[in-house]
């Protein structure tokens, strides 16, 4: 086991524990595959990485692209990217705020709002329609492994655990979300 750090429990090492390693991979192999399952409902024009941000932006309302960086766990010029193509799309706009004429805030249009709401509605009929073939306790299994997985895999996630490289500088944590490509 690996010695706890800044208060988190110790997490064992997958050398050690080979079942760790199986787990990992079956649920790695899981989520693409989902992930294609779920691509393949959606309507065509954007990518799984602008729907994250454009449902980021829709649900915080006027963000700033380092906002976004830090709530999609991506380097700023990533994020930076990602916003072109949504304005570029006409799914957000850039407005500037009036406390700081500087400041530029992203927020999203009724197109974008539209996109966002047909995505969610088809895809989680599409995914609710399968997880209805499961039994009640099947379900509640999958309810507490959603809600480990969550807490382990999203709410945790800190820019410092991401390769130095792609973040040039030290970025200050603030509020999380989801990526981008």
């Amino acid at each position: 086991m690996a010695a706890t750090s800044g208060g988190l429990p110790a997490v064992p090492d997958p050398i050690l524990e080979p079942t760790l390693t199986t787990d990992a991979e079956r649920l790695r192999m899981a989520m693409i595959k989902l992930r294609r399952q779920i691509h393949r409902q959606d309507t065509p024009g954007l990518s799984i990485e602008l729907y994250s941000a454009l449902a980021t932006v829709v649900s915080r309302g006027g963000l700033s692209v380092g906002e976004l960086a830090l709530a999609e766990h991506l380097p700023p010029s990533a994020a930076t990217r990602l916003a072109d193509r949504l304005e570029e799309a006409g799914l957000v706009l850039r407005r500037r705020t009036e406390a700081d004429r500087r400041a530029v805030l992203l927020e999203a249009t009724p197109e974008g709002c539209r996109r966002l709401e047909e995505r969610r509605r088809t895809g989680n009929a599409w995914l609710a329609r399968r997880l209805g073939r499961l039994s009640p306790e099947q379900r509640a299994t999958v309810r507490r492994a959603l809600d480990a997985l969550e807490g382990v895999l999203l709410r945790d996630l800190d820019p410092a655990d991401l390769p130095a490289a792609d973040w040039g500088e030290p970025q200050p944590v603030a509020a999380h979300a989801e990526e981008v490509s």
